[in-house]
């Protein structure tokens, strides 16, 4: 019970984490995704002090692996929530997190399955219901295959004026491909994210291994966001602004969501394991496309919207096999 309730608790905070990220001031500003990620590290840095009030304090090198992958993985979710859209980049790199954690839960650590036959079934679930929401995502479900010359004049004139609008991102398909390629690497770095508390598990609980994970992500994004600078200094383009007025408020808030949805997940794959639990957590697909959805309105069209959460019940409903047959 308190693995599904852990669980439940990530899918909300991880499913509207990057809700901030998309504000309107936020989008406006063009925030740098380094500099985003800074304030969400700070945000887990701050917060982490917190696990001392009921454990000690302990240091693992396994934290700081995690803080490592997490700062990348971090920084490259907020550029393809802000290329590709948020129930889009999302519903990806849950999908594919599934896929990978379940390989290094089931194969690599040999954490026993029920059924491996109905382990499959739910992934070939979960493949089909990440094709859909692929093709409801690039419009392959709409009305008409081109927007009104209205709305495409709109279009252009937003994009001069310099300013984003999710209903049109889709004209630029650049973006939208680093979006998704964004996307897909979070989805293999993101179903490896608890490998080093499983490791960890070794020597700390999953409470104490937040606090060397807190240091380790303040550690590594500040030598990430140093190169990062000094990168763009050599190549002649400016560092980019730390929009404290803007970005501050929104990015702490999705950093401090962030660190609550973390310490859930900690809880269900430590009650339920990574080939159960952690394909729980990805549920969180569900809740991040409704905001996407009915609050951004990055999908436009009843058809397209139709598909794309048909599609997200297929994968969920691979989700639900999987956690039965998978333990």
């Amino acid at each position: 019970i308190l693995g599904l309730l852990a669980a439940l608790g990530s899918n909300i905070f991880f499913g509207s984490f990057g809700v901030p990220i998309k504000s309107p001031a936020v989008v406006a500003a063009k925030v740098d995704p380094v500099v985003f990620q800074l304030y969400k590290s700070t945000a887990c840095f701050t917060t982490c002090w917190l696990a001392l009030l009921y454990v000690d304090f302990k240091i693992t090198i396994w934290g700081f692996v995690g803080a490592a992958i997490w700062v990348v993985n971090g920084t490259l979710a907020i550029l393809a929530i802000q290329k590709a859209g948020l129930g889009v980049a999302q519903s990806t790199w849950s999908g594919l997190s599934i896929f990978v954690s379940f390989f290094w839960g089931a194969v690599v650590f040999g954490e026993p399955v029920r059924s491996m036959t109905s382990c499959l079934f739910a992934l070939v679930l979960m493949a089909a219901g990440m094709l859909g929401l692929a093709l409801a995502a690039s419009g392959k479900f709409k009305e008409t295959a081109h927007l009104k010359g209205e709305e495409e004049e709109e279009a252009l004139l937003l994009a001069e004026d310099g300013k984003d609008n999710d209903k049109y991102s889709r004209c630029n398909n650049q973006n939208f491909k680093v979006g998704m390629a964004a996307a897909v690497y979070v989805g293999i770095a993101n179903g490896s994210f608890m490998t080093p508390l499983k490791y960890a598990n070794q020597e700390v609980t999953g409470l104490e291994y937040l606090i060397s994970f807190g240091i380790g992500s303040m550690l590594m994004t500040i030598i990430m966001a140093v190169c990062y600078f000094a990168f763009r200094h050599m190549i002649g383009r400016p560092i980019p602004s730390l929009h404290l007025d803007v970005a501050a408020k929104p990015a702490l808030l999705t950093g401090l969501m962030w660190s609550c949805g973390n310490v859930c997940s900690i809880f269900a794959t430590e009650y339920l394991g990574i080939a159960v639990g952690w394909p729980l957590v990805q549920c969180n697909l569900l809740v991040s496309n409704f905001w996407g959805i009915f609050y951004y309105e990055e999908i436009s069209g009843k058809r397209s919207i139709v598909a794309f959460m048909g599609s997200a019940l297929v994968l969920l409903s691979g989700v639900v096999v999987l956690s039965v047959f998978g333990k």
